[in-house]
């Protein structure tokens, strides 16, 4: 079925500025019989100009796919998880990679060979665990062993300045303080041997 470009567009392919920007681009081919110009309408095999439309945005379509799966290949090899829920466009998954290499030559500017946030958390978690273990160490130590509840109280008290200091500790981590005074475990230590110097 012959047609001219008001029938194409009428087909709802695209707009007619946009069919006619793409017919001008087209080398010649069977399905284009004639071109227009002005005064001069398109001849078309309808049909024929509808296949090749089709195969261009399928192309488009391929090439589009190529480079997400590209970025996404990237996103993996950069440690980054895809998301769930609705699909990304390339636009967003490129700046979601570009703000990813940003912040990876940052790090490596700061030297960080792993991330702080992820140290924090890490260590935060440890701890938290670390204190909930803690803090029935008084009974579970009660099941295994006879102990009378004056010695559980001492043994509760010295666990719970152990826990204060280490707190101190971590409180002033970095900061060259090193004061051994409060440690409770230092009036365990052997003393120093007098020489009678």
């Amino acid at each position: 079925m012959l047609g001219n470009l008001a029938d194409l567009a009428a087909t709802g392919l695209a707009s007619e500025p946009t069919l006619r920007k793409w017919l001008k681009e087209q080398p010649d081919c069977d399905w284009l019989k004639k071109r227009g110009s002005n005064g001069d309408a398109y001849e078309i095999d309808i049909p024929g100009a509808i296949a090749a439309w089709k195969a261009k945005e399928g192309d488009k379509a391929e090439v589009e796919r190529q480079k997400s799966e590209a970025l996404g290949q990237l996103a993996l090899e950069l440690g980054l998880v895809a998301p769930a829920g609705p699909t990304l466009s390339i636009a967003d998954r490129k700046a979601l990679v570009d703000e990813e290499i940003s912040a990876m030559k940052l790090a490596h500017l700061r030297k960080e060979l792993v991330p702080v946030v992820s140290v924090d958390g890490a260590v935060g978690d440890i701890l938290a665990r670390y204190a909930q273990r803690a803090a029935t160490f008084s009974a579970r130590l009660a099941k295994k062993i006879d102990l009378t509840r004056e010695q559980l109280v001492a043994i509760e008290a010295l666990r719970a300045a152990d826990q204060n200091w280490f707190a101190d500790q971590m409180e002033n981590w970095g900061k060259d303080i090193v004061d051994r005074r409060d440690d409770p475990a230092a009036a365990l230590e052997a003393p120093a041997p007098n020489d009678g110097r």
